[in-house]
């Protein structure tokens, strides 16, 4: 018996907002563990439009057509231009954030949640 692999978090387009002037400004997210995550869609910037210190962010490219997510950071503090040239050295076109975990506890988790999955060598 194999053990299944971990999911990994895919995005889609909110279907409340198909075919409206804001369509390509968020995205929703489902983590590894089915959870559904808002995204607002960001460009990559130095200087974000965002509280950078209560969010957390998936630095986004696009794989085979596909959105997929390079990685998952929350700076709380950190220097954010140095974030915002990790993503652009990993390949990503945009940053995903999402603003709505609360507290410190609550961002460490959607991060972990939105992580890709480690892979493996056999």
């Amino acid at each position: 018996m194999t053990a299944a692999a971990p999911l990994t978090a895919c995005s889609r387009p909110l279907a409340a907002l198909r075919a409206t002037s804001l369509e390509n400004l968020f995205q929703s997210w489902r983590g590894r563990s089915g959870r559904r995550y808002i995204c607002s869609v960001h460009t990559i910037s130095d200087e974000p439009a965002f509280d950078p210190d209560r969010a957390v962010i998936a630095a986004v490219r696009q794989s085979f057509g596909a959105a997929e997510i390079a990685f998952v950071f929350r700076p709380e503090g950190e220097d954010f231009a140095v974030w915002a040239e990790r993503a652009r050295r990993s390949g990503a076109t945009a940053l995903h954030v999402h603003l709505l975990a609360d507290t410190p506890e609550a961002r460490g988790a959607v991060a972990d949640d939105l992580r890709p999955a480690p892979i493996f060598a056999l």
